[in-house]
């Protein structure tokens, strides 16, 4: 039991903020266990990046951060990865058209950018090499599955690149970080070709990288296609590493799966003019006016007025409901 005057807390800091993103909120010589599931830093670095670029914030400023798709993780990566691949030897002319992708680009998790396909397959391919091998078939499976895991491996095996984890203990041979690199280059560009096709213009994240909201009868195609209960596919930017996080499971490649579930925007000089979004509506019948009617805000970062004061409330309800308990 921790006890309460020890538990992590912030109170008015120096720095004029606080914030959290899924990640280790203690020091590494916290006396007391918490837990070891954290997020990699990658989002919360990048949201207290924005915070420190100025002292006064605007509503727009917390939309942009909402909406922002840059990514830390990429700053972190590319200096291990593309030296490595510098070092390749031999390259298709396809894997040289992806390689150049990801030297020309921003880091920049876009629907239509094809780096970031480029970058989520080889990421990927890169974590399950370090393991694979090291595994039976059923423990790698339920590892890759946890994919927070593998994150923070590649963090512990970064930079000094001498883990035993990085040989292949399946060959003869002394495998060295850079050749765990090539090799998992060489599978990613192999299953994008398979997926998106052999032109690498056409490999956009958002075609792979796609959200539906998905209703409980909807996988009865008669019911779906009557009732239109599924919204979506919709092509998605971003990633689990983003602000904007639009994650999903290595056991269910590339369909979103986790994000926010609600965005609030607080303006506290002016509670009305306060501003909100869901992914989907606040009703769940297929038949009503707000069943998944936020949905195109919602994934294009945008959002609807959320009146505060009573006066306004009433004036933009549009329904009323009242729960009477039986007397």
């Amino acid at each position: 039991m921790v006890p309460f005057e020890q538990l992590p807390y912030e109170f008015n800091p120096e720095r004029g903020y606080v914030s959290s993103a899924n990640n280790k909120t203690a020091p590494d010589d916290y006396p007391y266990y918490i837990s070891h599931w954290y997020a990699t830093p990658d989002r919360i670095d990048r949201i207290r990046e924005m915070l420190e670029e100025k002292d006064k914030f605007g509503i727009a400023d917390f939309q942009e951060m909402h909406g922002d798709f840059n990514s830390k993780l990429i700053g972190r990566m590319m200096p291990h990865f593309l030296p490595a691949l510098k070092n390749c030897s031999e390259m298709t002319g396809i894997e040289k058209e992806a390689f150049e992708k990801l030297v020309s680009w921003d880091g920049n998790l876009t629907r239509e950018s094809q780096a970031t396909s480029v970058f989520e397959v080889l990421y990927r391919k890169i974590l399950e090499n370090f393991i694979k091998d090291d595994l039976s078939e059923k423990m790698f499976s339920d590892l890759k599955s946890s994919r927070m895991i593998l994150e923070n491996l590649m963090i512990n095996i970064l930079p000094e690149k001498t883990s035993e984890w990085i040989d292949d203990i399946s060959t003869p041979e002394i495998e060295t970080f850079d050749d765990l690199v090539i090799k998992s280059f060489k599978e990613a560009v192999a299953e994008l070709t398979t997926m998106l096709g052999k032109n690498t213009d056409d490999w956009q994240w958002g075609k792979i990288h796609t959200f539906t909201l998905a209703h409980p009868m909807g996988s009865v195609e008669m019911l779906n296609k009557a009732l239109q209960l599924n919204k979506g596919p919709f092509e998605m930017p971003g990633s689990f590493h983003t602000v904007c996080p639009y994650s999903y499971s290595y056991g269910n490649l590339y369909e979103v799966n986790h994000g926010a579930s609600h965005r609030h925007i607080f303006d506290v000089s002016n509670w009305d003019a306060s501003l909100t979004v869901i992914p989907t509506g606040t009703s769940g019948i297929p038949a009503s006016d707000f069943y998944c009617d936020q949905t195109e805000l919602y994934i294009n970062n945008q959002y609807h007025e959320d009146p505060f004061s009573p006066e306004n409330v009433r004036n933009a309800a549009v329904f009323e409901m009242k729960i009477i308990p039986i007397k």
